[in-house]
């Protein structure tokens, strides 16, 4: 007998600190939070499956239902609802691609689906089965808040939902649509209130720990100084300057994407003692030297920003887990060996960093504050030249309504940062998308050609014949 419960994911009522900040991060239109990511099919999925298919999504992932109630003020944190007039019909949608079908094509309509805001008032998603590919074949756009999940909740949920069959899989759980329930915005605001009643008991144990911890005077102190010092790096007080070529800032979202074979990223950092994440982190620290060279501009660090999971196995799935790694990107060290090794000390130390999760510890303060406060939070990302997410994907072939799933490329925002890069890895091609501020990267072209280049300069590391990186668009 199937056991026609949801999954559990995205169960938490309510929206964690990190998630605010986020989501009232949207006050300022330079600071959207919207992730997306373009799925390539091998043929047209059959549409009767594919509404099916996402309604059923919707009723195994509830959060896919609900829309976003704020307090009166918009302060603490607002709550998850149900949308009593959730229609699918608004967020599935279908299109054609203009055209000669082209993956520019795709992707040029893409980036301006990425930068049209979502509805706040609705379940904060939108999906497009986009037709009209060349080669017969078919993509599917799908853009998010970023406030729902980070990117390993995505997978986490994706792996779930998409299927390993081509062919209708018979006897699948089919759990009913969730009830709603009327939830106002004073609702919202006894909940926070109740919620900081109950904090008062814990504050007092962190006061009783503190007293505790004078009977070693000396350890506490040296405590205290060792993570007073961190949350300066952490929070990205101290970084390096960023880059006089990269310096313009716009709302003007601007799509590249690469792949390359996964076993040869890993072969590179395998023979220099480095992770996968330490390669890729070299490859486009690369593309970003030859970049500053090509256009005659001398810089030797850049600052850049990379989310540290610190999502536990007690952690609910979907909402966001993550801290923030602040890097020098070594811009200035040509050689690729020396540079990866640079990056993975940075990272590291980076890692190890006493206050690396400052914001989830100091999040339910941060988010009383109101909203054009706490974009100032958001705001330090803008001194990011470069933020780079490397996400696990789905290590196995999937399909959805029928048709196989070839490529999933991700696309993160753009929250003041001059490029935003985000790799999956899908049944072992590791797929790269870029999300470009066009008034930051004035020369797109040049600087896909230098991508490219910047990561076969890591890739030979490994030596002997292997796969190179092919830029997509």
């Amino acid at each position: 007998m199937t056991d026609d419960k949801p999954l559990d994911w995205g169960v938490e009522p309510e929206m964690s600190a990190v998630d605010t900040v986020m989501w009232r991060g949207d006050s300022d239109r330079r600071l959207r939070s919207t992730i997306s990511m373009v799925e390539i099919y091998d043929c047209e999925p059959d549409w009767d499956r594919l509404v099916a298919a996402h309604d059923w999504g919707s009723r195994m992932a509830p959060r896919f239902r609900q829309r976003v109630v704020e307090s009166p003020l918009r302060t603490g944190t607002p709550s998850w609802q149900v949308d009593p007039d959730f229609d699918l019909h608004y967020h599935l949608r279908r299109v054609r691609s203009a055209g000669d079908g082209s993956m520019r094509e795709l992707f040029t309509l893409c980036e301006q689906l990425a930068m049209t805001p979502l509805d706040p008032a609705r379940p904060p998603w939108e999906g497009y089965l986009i037709d009209g590919l060349a080669d017969g074949k078919t993509a599917y756009f799908l853009k998010a808040h970023h406030a729902l999940t980070d990117g390993l909740g995505a997978i986490l949920v994706l792996a779930q939902l998409h299927s390993t069959s081509r062919d209708p899989i018979p006897g699948k759980p089919q759990p009913p649509a969730p009830p709603s329930k009327d939830m106002s915005a004073v609702d919202v605001l006894i909940r926070q209130i109740g919620e900081e009643i109950a904090r008062v008991p814990k504050l007092a144990g962190l006061a009783v720990d503190g007293v505790r911890a004078l009977t070693d005077p000396k350890e506490a102190v040296r405590r205290v100084l060792r993570y007073g010092r961190s949350v300066p790096r952490v929070a990205g007080l101290i970084s390096v300057d960023g880059s006089p070529l990269l310096a313009g800032r716009s709302v003007s979202w601007r799509f590249s994407a690469f792949e390359v074979e996964f076993a040869a990223l890993r072969a590179a950092g395998k023979a220099v003692g480095a992770s996968v994440n330490d390669v890729y982190l070299g490859g486009l620290i690369g593309g970003f030297r030859r970049y500053h060279e090509r256009k005659g501009v001398a810089v030797e660090a850049i600052p850049v920003a990379i989310p540290i999971s610190v999502r536990s196995d007690d952690d609910a799935a979907g909402g966001n887990r993550i801290a923030v790694g602040r890097l020098a990107g070594p811009v200035g060290i040509a050689d690729p060996f020396e540079r990866v090794l640079t990056i993975r000390e940075q990272v590291r130390a980076a890692r190890g960093e006493p206050a690396v999760d400052v914001f989830n510890t100091i999040g339910p303060v941060v988010a009383w504050l109101p909203g054009p406060v706490l974009t100032q939070f958001s705001g330090t990302t803008s001194q990011n030249d470069l933020q780079a997410s490397n996400v696990p994907g789905i290590p196995w072939e999937t399909f959805v309504a029928g048709a196989k799933v070839e490529r999933m490329y991700p696309f993160g925002p753009l929250p003041g940062c001059a490029v935003m890069a985000t790799m999956i890895t899908h049944n072992g091609v590791a797929c790269l998308g870029l999300n470009i501020d066009a008034a930051a990267v004035t020369d797109i072209e040049l600087f896909a050609d230098c991508l490219v280049e910047g990561f076969d300069e890591v890739l030979d590391l490994a030596g002997g014949e292997h796969a190179r990186m092919l830029r997509v668009i």
